[in-house]
């Protein structure tokens, strides 16, 4: 789950451009926070840009009684959410590419726009592209 939480957080990163140092940087600090253990992002680069849908269908698989995971999508999103944001916001700006993957990501795990502009009620003003949606 790890791994793919990881490949969400740098399919919105590399949305709007390519991913820089400072973003990759804090991607692996997020993602060893979250998941007690580094990935390489060297490695992770290496995969596949990961879809929304992707996401949604494997959260959806893991889900079954029989394989252990407990996390919720919408728990899942809200890190998404929150991780995303910190992680582009190490350049500065969040842009309106890295905005819309974000809501596609978040929305495909069940949150709505309206939920994910609280989750990010702080970091409003990096936001702006989320008013047309």
């Amino acid at each position: 789950m790890a791994h793919l939480y990881a490949r969400a957080v740098l399919a919105i990163a590399r949305a709007g451009e390519e991913l820089g140092l400072e973003e990759g940087l804090r991607l692996q600090e997020r993602v060893e926070s979250r998941a007690g253990f580094s990935l390489s992002l060297d490695d992770l680069l290496l995969y596949e840009p990961l879809l929304p849908s992707e996401l949604a269908a494997q959260l959806r698989q893991s889900a079954s009684p029989f394989r252990g995971s407990s996390i919720h999508p919408g728990e899942l999103a809200k890190m998404i959410v929150m991780d995303s944001i910190a992680v582009v916001l190490a350049k500065g700006y969040v842009a309106e590419a890295e905005a819309r993957e974000l809501v596609r990501f978040a929305t495909a795990l069940g949150c709505t726009v309206d939920e994910i502009r609280t989750l990010s009620a702080e970091t409003a003003p990096f936001l702006s592209a989320l008013d047309g949606l």
